[in-house]
């Protein structure tokens, strides 16, 4: 389906749907504008009485619920109103990602996803002009001086953070992958293919270390479970070959050079992290505990643990993490059991690369916790129960 295509079947959505895909595409702009918009679209299906069958369908995901309500109970008991606020959010993404279920379709999806490139090809452009300081930083001091860390020539675009960019290209990459595996449309594949390739750089701009890994672990993971065969090894040497040229380049700046001192930095963090953990196992404080009790064990300021692993159990002990696990049971059951299915090989492949690329990228950041690449994350991953009643993966168009 070519670029007008896509503009017809927009022009032909309806006005929920319109309205949904605007809000999606929105998550392009800064932070605060996204989740203001964010904020007044759930205002606004509340209003007109689109959230009552949703709250309902939400009601069975008990142990999500019981989540969100632990991670808020632990926050306020803490004091850390910053991670209550956070688990606020919990809540408005799980309605909004419920609310997204029941409107999506095969169709839509795709028409996201392609936006989604689409988009990400402009975000690569401007992380070029940021790099080479051809333009300005976004300025976020008006919202607090502590929020403004300029990182150098590291590219953030929107993103507030270059790492937080970072696995919003990997995610981008590996939807450039999916798209390639099921396009007849060769103007689509040529696409993807450009996509995959601008949004490398975009990635190098970030100067992100723990990306390249997270993606070449990722890029390989979803060739293997697509193509399962001769030609997925081949293609993984060489996906290989070619991030470890990404990586270890100096010409595009990547921080390799500092990698001895930055460990030592990042491992006092996470003893950090660990000390806070054991201060409290079973319970932990609450979302961004790291941020909150840091002064008070003496450790450096930093928003996080600086690892998903060491964030999360500090952050809600033994018994939240445990929530959150089965919570995401019943998931990874779907996933399961749509690997069985020949058929259905590209989107498991980009579930699973979803995974791989946040579980990697995950040993040595916290990326996913910020509200623009959380969100692109969980557009993909909870269109699963959609592609479990389908009976095969193809797009609806070329």
């Amino acid at each position: 389906m070519k670029l007008l295509t896509i503009i017809e079947k927009i022009k032909r959505f309806s006005n929920q749907d319109l309205a949904l895909y605007l809000l999606i595409i929105s998550s392009f702009l800064p932070f605060y504008l996204f989740l203001t918009l964010f904020v007044l679209y759930i205002i606004l299906l509340a209003f007109t009485g689109k959230l009552k069958q949703v709250l309902k369908d939400l009601l069975s995901h008990r142990f999500l619920l019981a989540f969100i309500g632990f991670s808020f109970t632990v926050s306020m008991v803490a004091g850390n109103y910053i991670g209550a606020g956070i688990s606020v959010g919990f809540l408005m993404y799980a309605i909004f990602f419920k609310y997204y279920q029941r409107r999506l379709t095969p169709d839509f999806f795709h028409i996201v996803l392609q936006t989604v490139l689409l988009l990400s090809i402009f975000a690569a452009g401007f992380a070029f002009l940021e790099h080479y300081e051809i333009v300005h930083k976004f300025n976020y001091t008006f919202l607090s001086p502590k929020m403004q860390v300029w990182h150098q020539n590291r590219a953030e675009v929107t993103f507030f953070n270059p790492n937080y960019y970072g696995i919003f290209c990997c995610f981008c990459i590996m939807i450039g992958f999916y798209l390639l595996s099921i396009t007849k449309s060769w103007f689509w594949k040529f696409i993807g293919a450009v996509a995959i390739g601008i949004n490398l750089f975009g990635l190098s701009f970030t100067q992100n270390r723990t990306a390249f890994p997270a993606i070449i672990c990722g890029a390989i993971i979803y060739l293997f479970t697509t193509i399962r065969s001769s030609k997925a090894f081949w293609l993984s040497i060489a996906v290989f070959g070619i991030g470890l040229m990404f990586l270890f380049s100096n010409d595009i700046g990547v921080r390799m050079g500092t990698l001895d001192s930055s460990m030592e930095e990042r491992v006092s963090i996470w003893n950090a992290g660990m000390v806070l953990f054991k201060q409290n196992p079973w319970f932990g404080e609450g979302p961004l505990t790291y941020l909150h009790s840091f002064a008070r064990i003496g450790a450096r300021y930093h928003e996080h643990a600086h690892s998903l692993y060491i964030d999360t159990i500090s952050s809600y002990g033994i018994i939240g993490t445990l929530l959150l696990a089965i919570s995401t049971l019943k998931p990874v059951r779907m996933l399961l059991e749509m690997s069985r299915d020949p058929k259905k090989r590209p989107i498991v492949g980009l579930y699973v690369s979803f995974i791989v690329v946040l579980f990697v990228h995950g040993i040595f950041d916290v990326a996913i916790l910020w509200v623009q690449s959380a969100f692109l994350f969980l557009l993909v991953m909870t269109s699963i129960p959609m592609w479990m009643k389908q009976e095969e993966n193809v797009m609806p168009h070329k």
